[in-house]
């Protein structure tokens, strides 16, 4: 069985030739023209490819401990009430948010936090890991945090009136909530990935409380 190998081709392996600006809304969203170092040849391309734009943005896991239950957040979703499938386009989710300018993603979640559930974090959250959600057709990148807190502070209803932002806290049992994963009924990728983690490593946040 091999290790986990290391990439053959890095970041000067390839040559960006022309991009061009194609929606410029909420979204950006650019066409590239480009080459790259290939497997089987010496180049590939030149390829065309569309690429979103999007800032780098947090999301936290926030977990009172004393309470064993999690703080998530329901919000409406564009993306899932235009999907192919029947599942409710409101969604429930950590908190989370886009870094604004000169904003270190460290800032952007004890913003986020506040904005979106009333709370005010004691200490700064961990930083679990940074991944791109899509790296086929877009280059963000999320910086998942966890942070435990107090869950008794917690404001019902929250949103940024000016950014059309309507949402529903909720506090839930960490069983619940893994219980949901086990069963399907956590359809986003943020979340999925943050209760797995959790799942993985809850008996040593325990310990550590």
């Amino acid at each position: 069985m091999a290790e986990w190998p290391k990439s053959q081709f890095g970041a000067n392996d390839w040559y960006l030739q022309a991009t061009t600006r194609l929606a410029d809304g909420f979204f950006q969203l650019d066409k590239l023209t480009l080459t790259h170092r290939g497997y089987q040849s010496e180049s590939v391309g030149p390829l065309h490819r569309e690429l979103l734009i999007r800032t780098p943005a947090v999301v936290v896991i926030l977990c009172d401990l004393a309470r064993k239950a999690l703080v998530m957040v329901e919000q409406f979703r564009i993306g899932a009430a235009m999907s192919d499938l029947d599942d409710s386009p409101w969604m429930l989710e950590w908190v989370a948010g886009i870094c604004d300018d000169n904003e270190s993603p460290l800032q952007t979640c004890h913003r986020e936090v506040r904005e979106e559930t009333g709370l005010t974090l004691l200490k700064d959250p961990e930083l679990v890991f940074t991944y791109y959600p899509s790296p086929g057709g877009s280059n963000e990148l999320i910086h998942l945090f966890f942070s435990s807190c107090d869950a008794s502070g917690i404001s019902r209803y929250r949103g940024q009136a000016g950014e059309y932002e309507d949402l529903k806290v909720h506090v839930i049992s960490i069983a619940s909530a893994l219980e949901a994963l086990q069963t399907g009924k956590i359809n986003n990728g943020a979340a999925i990935i943050g209760l797995q983690w959790l799942k993985i490593n809850y008996s040593h946040l325990l310990e550590g409380e």
